[in-house]
């Protein structure tokens, strides 16, 4: 992406709507570290387009000093605030092809991380798989199930039942045995 690309985007959605985009990316973010840590991605996928309404909401009726301005341009304010949540999801995306993805996790820790999605909460997925990937290259027991479990343990979702763990730390021991099974092939 070179400058012209940025001041065509500029051009086209406007500065304010580019600058309420990258606060709305930023405070989404911050909510699902915090206070949305637990919450369903399906619930967390809608938040930036919620937020985005809202916060074009406030600022249209902060410029227009009228709070009459949001009623009779409401399908605007609407499709300002769906443009700021689509321009905010695009933002996080391009954060993480292209500045987090310096960040090198192995393929094993993909994997694990795959699988434990929806057990674990969201922001504890990486740093558990790369816990249970470490401890299962470490493991020289031979016990490797039981260790994911403990690890799993630490850090699963409520209404996880223990048979689950188990279940869960097997399906990542034999998952990954057989991917290096394949690989030494």
């Amino acid at each position: 992406m070179d400058i012209f690309s940025i001041i065509d985007t500029l051009t086209l959605y406007g500065v304010d709507i580019a600058s309420i985009s990258v606060l709305t990316c930023v405070i989404v973010q911050v909510l699902k570290r915090t206070v949305l840590k637990n919450c369903q991605k399906k619930v967390l996928t809608f938040l930036p387009f919620v937020l985005g309404t809202l916060f074009y909401a406030v600022f249209a009726a902060a410029t227009n000093l009228s709070l009459s301005y949001l009623v009779s341009e409401l399908p605007q304010v609407c499709e300002r605030g769906f443009t700021i949540g689509s321009l905010s999801t695009v933002i996080y995306v391009w954060y993480e092809q292209f500045i987090r993805a310096d960040e090198t996790t192995s393929a094993t820790e993909g994997v694990i991380a795959t699988l434990i999605e929806g057990y674990v909460p969201t922001d504890a997925v990486e740093e558990t798989a790369k816990s249970i990937a470490e401890a299962i290259q470490r493991d020289v027991t031979g016990d490797g199930a039981k260790r994911t479990a403990e690890i799993l343990s630490a850090s699963i979702s409520e209404g996880v039942t223990e048979k689950d763990v188990t279940l869960l730390a097997k399906l990542i021991i034999e998952t990954l045995a057989h991917l290096n099974s394949q690989t030494a092939q």
